[in-house]
């Protein structure tokens, strides 16, 4: 058994890739899996605490305390660890699952349509309160595929919009996001970079364009660049076009809602 603080849990997990651990806590006083924590020796999650109260949705995180104590493994101290406690989903990474799955076929890409425009509801939520995630990755969608939904969890690089993006990951960040970090890295100021580059929520959707795209042909887009429909014939064509549609290059060409997103899906 672990500990952190006033919190037990049984396994000590680590996510290669990921700048947080994970684990579901089992405290008596907790329904059986009701909170999960991230825990990491060098992130602070004080961000993503003050960040997650802004949204009200039952596919995003609400949040339960953050710290930083010592980790005990069976009664010895470890290591001290930053934490924070939020509402665990069950389920795993979309990418992940689609991997052990294989492609989809013609019977299963009616169920990733379900899953993808589930996630349009977190999204169009977070976006229709001035935010955009600016993270979104395959491990930041989790499917569930009991409820047939997805969750979007790891608020930590949240920004309204608009705004200096605070990170990002390089698979599946948007154009605009690289350029910006570009100019971030060459030595531009905030305001100078931001009269030239600014990141909506367009952005968001390029990203689950991504995964979108990586589900449905098992490849990334920047490595294959050819159209979904040709690695998977199954795709048709009104789902093909979704998904070029929102790895327009130029974010004014791109579907530009979660909410329309949505209604694309449920025409195809």
């Amino acid at each position: 058994m672990y500990s952190i603080d006033k919190y037990y849990f049984k396994e000590f997990k680590i996510a290669p890739g990921h700048r947080a651990n994970y684990a579901i806590l089992c405290n008596p006083e907790f329904r059986e899996n009701q909170w999960g924590m991230k825990y990491s020796p060098a992130n602070n999650y004080l961000r993503e605490y003050k960040i997650l109260p802004l949204f009200s949705h039952p596919q995003i995180p609400i949040r339960y305390a953050e710290g930083n104590a010592v980790m005990y493994k069976e009664g010895k101290s470890v290591l001290v660890q930053n934490y924070l406690i939020i509402t665990h989903f069950e389920g795993e990474d979309v990418v992940e699952y689609y991997k052990k799955r294989g492609l989809p076929d013609q019977r299963e890409i009616e169920q990733v349509i379900h899953y993808f425009s589930s996630a349009t509801l977190p999204l169009q939520h977070m976006h229709s309160k001035g935010y955009i995630h600016s993270d979104i990755k395959p491990g930041h969608l989790i499917v569930n595929p009991t409820t047939g939904t997805m969750a979007l969890i790891d608020l930590e690089c949240t920004i309204k919009i608009g705004e200096i993006i605070c990170g990002m990951s390089k698979e599946y960040a948007s154009p605009e996001q690289k350029q910006m970090i570009r100019l971030l890295r060459n030595g531009e100021d905030e305001k100078s970079v931001l009269k030239k580059i600014k990141i909506y929520t367009t952005s968001d959707l390029y990203s689950v364009g991504l995964i979108f795209y990586r589900v449905m042909t098992g490849k990334l887009w920047q490595e294959a660049n050819i159209i979904p429909q040709e690695i998977n014939k199954a795709i048709p064509d009104k789902l093909n076009n979704v998904i070029l549609g929102l790895l327009e290059e130029n974010p004014d060409n791109r579907i530009q809602s979660a909410e329309v997103l949505r209604a694309e899906l449920e025409a195809v």
